[in-house]
């Protein structure tokens, strides 16, 4: 019977997980297509950003079991925030023509981390941008399919720490 993962080894994998999807966004950005993301994209990061730290911070501090859990907690609010960030996006993105434009772009744009870090946390596209797919998905749904199983992996983390309590 093949032994259970720890849930800090869960969720130092979450973060990792989520620090390659935010290279990804990057490589997207800079790389040869040049995508640029546009204002619920960058909100997006945001999530991915806060899930890694959270994810990661939880890894190396390693707490006691009430400790995890919160930390549990927080991971699945941001991948849960996320998820429903990407469902708005690939429901309603195409039809958002003027998203930097509006009140979404100048909320994301006038974050003081989008001035720490404009190449990365400034919104540069639009919503309806069109971009090719990959594998089969546009970004947004890679988004959403990413928040998704993310969102999973926390909470079976989650599950796993109430779980230890009870039979404890």
């Amino acid at each position: 019977m093949p032994k259970q993962l720890s849930p800090r080894t869960l969720l130092a994998i979450t973060g990792l997980i989520s620090v390659a999807i935010l290279t990804a966004g990057w490589y997207l950005q800079y790389g040869p297509d040049r995508q640029q993301p546009c204002p619920l994209c960058i909100l997006q990061r945001y999530m991915f950003i806060g899930l890694a730290s959270v994810c990661l911070v939880a890894a190396a501090h390693g707490p006691q079991r009430t400790g995890m859990l919160i930390y549990a907690g927080i991971a699945d609010l941001f991948a849960t925030a996320g998820m429903g960030l990407a469902i708005w996006q690939v429901n309603k993105g195409a039809s958002m023509t003027s998203c930097l434009a509006d009140p979404i772009g100048e909320f994301v744009n006038g974050l003081p981390p989008a001035n720490w870090w404009p190449e990365y946390l400034f919104a540069n596209g639009g919503c309806a941008d069109k971009y090719p797919a990959i594998l089969g998905l546009h970004v947004p749904q890679w988004s959403l399919v990413c928040f998704a199983a993310l969102m999973i992996l926390t909470f079976v983390t989650f599950f796993i720490l109430v779980r230890q309590g009870r039979s404890a």
